[in-house]
């Protein structure tokens, strides 16, 4: 083997070739800069980190013998002070012993002064008095040394308290203030949902309480209103026996003095009172009763001078055509609902498309039900449409007079013909999802003067206006 180099020059890492022969054979090794770098760089980490693992050796025994140094001095030290605290009991039984005695000789001197027990045999030198305060002195410092053993015992109960803390903080007592810390959440999120279920009854308490008031109020006005069209009628059959009676007036020739005329004002009066308590209840539920049924409004567009009316006619106040207008518009009104059971899943009025998402306007209600659920008129009328109409899938239009229609959409088939007259809670159809419609359920719509109103409103009207009265 022939290492051959050439001159180094300044080049710190020259090439070096190796020439191996074994007898006919030869071979050639080049070790470039880079390869000789990367030996060197290898053996420079090699040996760093041989040095930093022995330091690191090194500190682990220095800190091994610290520790095992520490825990000799600290069971020495625990050693040393359950001798100290064992002399500090003997010392402290003794004292208890000596106090105990003190007190029995103090209680002994204390009852040969009052004369209970016989005095024992003594020197005439020594005198009670004498023997009391040399109780009371040996009794003080039997009760001082019994404090200051006392003082000694709880300083080596905390030292030694502390050293074992020190010494030994194990797992189990971070388990330990771990469950506590649990315990403490788990309390207090007990805490939170009695606070929540207590909240949660009141506010069931108090929903309770207002739907009882609704149903009180919701009655009242039910009763009121049956009333007024009780009255209402009554008023209808006067009215008309008074027009009889003024048509077909009886001629009597007499001698008499003419009996004074009846005022027919006060049953004119409380017609007026029943039209607008009719009209009132509408309001209440939000329709506009002037825009939407004029025949009852007392705003007409109307002039002229003032003639008072024969008096044998005269009917200060109401008629009986706007009566009978009432009571027809009474019979009109879409009041009940179109299933027996449903769920209200869209409301009237704006809302978002269920298919584009965008914003639009709902012309009616969509209420859902099990697929193929009957499908009822709401009022007495006629059947105006029953076909296919475009989005609204199978529809059925039902006209009930006073410019009131309703409409149902998207049913799976209809069960009337165009023409037909129906009355309320006829079945015109059963449930489907036909046109545009994502799940089975009917779109209802209320249309007056063909203007789409809120349905919700007329079901509420339904719920106060008793059923013997439409």
């Amino acid at each position: 083997m022939v290492a051959e180099s050439p001159s180094r020059g300044s080049r710190l890492f020259p090439e070096i070739r190796i020439d191996l022969r074994r007898g006919s054979h030869s071979s050639q090794i080049l070790l470039t800069p880079a390869v000789q770098i990367v030996a060197v760089s290898t053996v420079i980490v090699i040996a760093v980190a041989i040095f930093w693992l022995g330091v690191s050796w090194f500190r682990y025994a220095r800190v091994i013998a610290n520790q095992d140094s520490a825990i000799v001095r600290a069971e020495a030290a625990n050693t040393d002070l359950q001798g100290e605290m064992a002399s500090l009991r003997d010392k402290l039984a003794l004292a208890v012993h000596a106090d105990e005695r003190a007190e029995a000789q103090l209680w002994a001197l204390a009852g040969q002064q009052r004369g209970e027990i016989p005095p024992p045999s003594a020197p005439p030198e020594d005198t009670s008095a004498g023997k009391i305060a040399q109780l009371m002195q040996a009794l003080d410092q039997s009760r001082l040394e019994l404090h200051q053993a006392e003082a000694q015992r709880v300083t080596l109960a905390a030292r030694l308290s502390r050293i074992e803390g020190d010494q030994s903080e194990t797992p189990a007592r971070q388990s330990r203030a771990g469950c506590e810390t649990v315990t403490k959440k788990l309390l207090q999120a007990s805490a939170d949902r009695d606070k929540a279920l207590s909240e949660r009854d009141r506010l069931r308490a108090r929903i309770a309480e207002l739907q009882q008031k609704h149903s009180e109020r919701e009655n009242l006005r039910s009763e009121k209103l049956a009333g007024a069209f009780r009255l209402a009628g009554l008023i209808t059959e006067e009215i008309a026996q008074s027009e009889t009676t003024a048509s077909r007036p009886e001629v009597l020739i007499t001698d008499a003095p003419p009996e004074p005329e009846q005022d027919s004002g006060g049953v004119a009066e409380f017609g007026l009172r029943a039209v607008n308590e009719f009209g009132r209840m509408l309001a209440s539920t939000g329709l506009n009763v002037a825009r939407l049924f004029p025949q009852l409004s007392f705003d007409h567009a109307e002039g002229g001078p003032f003639v008072p009316p024969p008096k044998a006619g005269q009917l200060d106040g109401i008629g009986s055509d706007k009566l009978e207008a009432m009571r027809s518009l009474m019979k009109s009104l879409p009041l009940s609902t179109p299933l027996d059971q449903y769920q209200l899943e869209s409301r009237f009025g704006p809302r978002r498309d269920p298919f584009n998402h965008r914003l639009s306007f709902h012309t009616g209600i969509d209420l859902s039900a099990p697929y193929m659920s009957p499908v009822y008129a709401t009022a007495a009328g006629t059947v105006t449409y029953a076909g296919y109409r475009a989005d609204y899938g199978k529809v059925v239009e039902i006209s009930h007079g006073n410019g009131i229609a309703t409409v149902y959409g998207h049913l799976h088939r209809y069960t009337v013909a165009l023409g037909q007259a129906v009355t309320e809670r006829t079945q015109i159809g059963f449930l489907g999802s036909t046109g545009r419609s994502s799940g089975p359920h009917v779109h209802y719509e209320i249309l007056v003067n063909d203007e789409p109103q809120d349905p919700e409103k007329f079901l509420n009207l339904g719920r106060v206006i008793p059923a013997s009265d439409r």
